[in-house]
């Protein structure tokens, strides 16, 4: 399976790449009031408006630093209901894609409640890199708030 392959901080991870629209540049984003730290705010997409989340402030509790490979990444979320919604990841050094098998991600043994969609690790010859699950990255709650529909949205 393609993986594309991004770090987070020192640390690298992967995703999915079958999950993934498209990858852009990082651009000026409305940020909504209120909303929790680590999301980043919402961007306008072929007329759409999209939430954008960003990765490091979720993992590592700081902003992702702003480089010229810092990219958002656009990918298919399968939402609690079954739906699919496009969702926006702001990631550092946003560089390469891989091509590993799911049975290479193995467990790293520790329990992480708090992080769910942070899967299995493997190595390659740049070190541990790490499977971040997609549709195992926001709860349920917090869907709720990011991908309200349209209709209630106008209310």
């Amino acid at each position: 399976m393609l993986m594309l392959c991004f770090s987070l901080g020192d640390e690298r991870f992967a995703l999915e790449a079958s999950k993934v629209q498209e990858i852009t540049p990082l651009v000026r984003m409305k940020k909504i009031p209120k909303s929790p730290e680590w999301v980043a705010g919402i961007m306008r997409y072929h007329g759409r408006t999209l939430p954008v989340i960003d990765l490091c402030m979720l993992n590592l509790a700081r902003s992702s630093e702003r480089r010229l490979s810092t990219r958002i990444i656009l990918v298919h979320f399968t939402s609690h209901d079954q739906s699919e919604r496009l969702l926006g990841l702001v990631a550092e050094q946003v560089t390469e894609t891989i091509q590993r098998q799911m049975e290479d991600f193995t467990s790293t043994g520790l329990s992480t409640p708090d992080a769910p969609h942070l899967g299995g690790t493997t190595s390659d010859s740049d070190g541990m890199l790490q499977w971040i699950d997609i549709d195992r990255l926001l709860p349920e709650h917090v869907q709720s708030l990011l991908f309200q529909d349209e209709q209630e949205v106008r209310q």
